[in-house]
């Protein structure tokens, strides 16, 4: 039986253009080439968990002129969108993205409707949250909104994974009930600040960070892997395989999307699998179009272990 996640997040339009190197201030650069895509980290990772395996519930807002496009990207890979608001006097979110030949991106985001998702919605799609399950949030929608969200799912007693990406910008951004919290390096050195726990180093960090908020928590390493610290105590680091990079823009979100779908497993096994379909992510362009479905990894990385 699949595991059931449900994602409260982003919806956006994203534009990537690829060029030979980031401009600096002032600058004018040729690009290569330009794609128009689906995006945003909440829709991203609901594609992720879906091609993962997971059943989808997505719950967001999109504005009225892209809006049907959008809902349509979604659907085509069997999410579930009755909980996503269609807002008439907004625009979607929209995402520009460079990337060069380094793989190296930048990212400017226009919140649009992301930042007008209607509490309703959300109760909605949090109320059908059961016992077991799966509530999967970012940072790109305001921070009441997912903190209600934990509550909900909390109260269900769902299991909820918050990324904390991009930064929060303050300590009442920090969702407080939740069960593993995700974070690139950068997030993680953020958070720990903003609670207090600088730590003086990564493995002091992620272990502070876990005491603090009483959760798991995983930290992205990009082509190093992953480290983690659990709430037993237990710490560790999973290696990623090694590929050559074409755009790193999904890599962070189709991780913690895998992660979310392959909740029943064994943590290292997951760790090991989301690494995997990350990795893959990276060898392709694109935000969502790059994000590779189970069958594409090795059946191997899902064959339940003893631990």
């Amino acid at each position: 039986m699949s595991t059931r996640v449900t994602v409260v997040g982003s919806i956006n339009t994203d534009d990537a253009i690829r060029l030979s190197r980031l401009p600096g201030p002032g600058e004018t650069v040729g690009a290569h080439s330009s794609m128009t895509a689906l995006g945003g980290k909440g829709a991203n990772q609901a594609v992720a968990a879906v091609r993962a395996g997971a059943s989808v519930r997505m719950a967001g807002a999109v504005g009225a002129a892209d809006g049907a496009v959008l809902l349509d990207f979604l659907a085509r890979d069997g999410i579930d969108i009755d909980a996503v608001a269609r807002l008439e006097d907004t625009a979607s979110g929209r995402a520009v993205v460079l990337i060069d030949d380094a793989a190296e991106n930048c990212i400017v985001v226009v919140p649009g409707a992301n930042h007008a998702i209607p509490a309703a919605d959300v109760d909605r799609a949090c109320a059908a949250l059961r016992s077991g399950e799966v509530l999967l949030l970012q940072n790109e929608v305001p921070a009441h909104i997912s903190a209600r969200a934990a509550r909900r799912a909390r109260e269900a007693g769902a299991h909820v994974i918050w990324n904390a990406a991009p930064a929060p910008v303050s300590r009442g951004d920090i969702v407080a009930d939740l069960d593993l919290l995700v974070v690139n390096e950068h997030e993680l050195v953020v958070v720990a600040t903003l609670l207090d726990t600088p730590g003086q180093d990564l493995r002091s960090r992620l272990a502070d960070l876990s005491d603090a908020l009483g959760t798991d928590v995983v930290c992205t390493l990009g082509s190093d892997g992953a480290a983690y610290h659990l709430r037993g105590g237990e710490s560790g680091h999973a290696p990623a395989p090694r590929v050559s990079a074409v755009d790193t823009t999904a890599a962070g979100d189709t991780f913690t999307g895998y992660l979310a779908a392959l909740h029943t497993l064994p943590f290292e096994q997951r760790l090991r699998a989301a690494l995997a379909a990350a990795s893959l992510a990276v060898t392709r362009p694109g935000a969502a179009p790059s994000i590779p479905r189970r069958a594409e990894l090795e059946p191997a990385l899902f064959e339940r272990t003893s631990r």
